[in-house]
């Protein structure tokens, strides 16, 4: 049982995604991964904050993604999948995708109740587009901003 549950944003950063990061190729209709982050020693993480309840109120928080390729062009033809996967990456679940022209307006991404991940494992973000292109992960326009539910064990 948690001890204590907070709301935080992962950024671009956290994700790995920086000016000495090395550029990424996206090949075309193939999931590639474009930022992970790893769950810290005695913590568990979901994707997500609050919820839609019955009255109709809505406290999820929207997620912001904006990618840009090596000719300085955005990146739209794509869509961006969050998941978890295991220590090892062997085991990757899907949580929520949209299209990346979407996700550049904030997509409102609420936590999947009893649904995250413990220490070790990786919350990441994917990519699929309709054509090959390389992603420019020290491009200082770049933005990846995620609401994640902390749990500290």
């Amino acid at each position: 049982m948690a001890r204590v549950k907070f709301e935080r944003f992962l950024d671009k950063t956290d994700f790995g995604m920086s000016a000495t990061a090395a550029d990424v190729s996206l090949s075309a209709n193939k999931w590639t991964e474009v930022g992970s982050y790893q769950v810290p020693a005695q913590q568990e993480l979901a994707f997500g904050v609050g919820k839609v309840s019955e009255g109709g109120v809505d406290s999820r928080r929207n997620a912001t993604v904006i990618l840009y390729s090596t000719s300085g062009a955005l990146i739209t033809a794509c869509k961006v999948r969050l998941a978890y996967a295991d220590a090892n990456s062997v085991t990757v679940q899907p949580i929520q995708e949209d299209l990346l022209s979407n996700w550049d307006d904030g997509v409102a991404v609420g936590e999947v109740e009893r649904l995250r991940v413990r220490e070790d494992s990786y919350l990441k973000i994917l990519a699929l587009c309709t054509s090959a292109t390389t992603l420019d992960m020290s491009d200082a326009n770049i933005q990846a901003d995620i609401p994640v539910t902390v749990y500290m064990l």
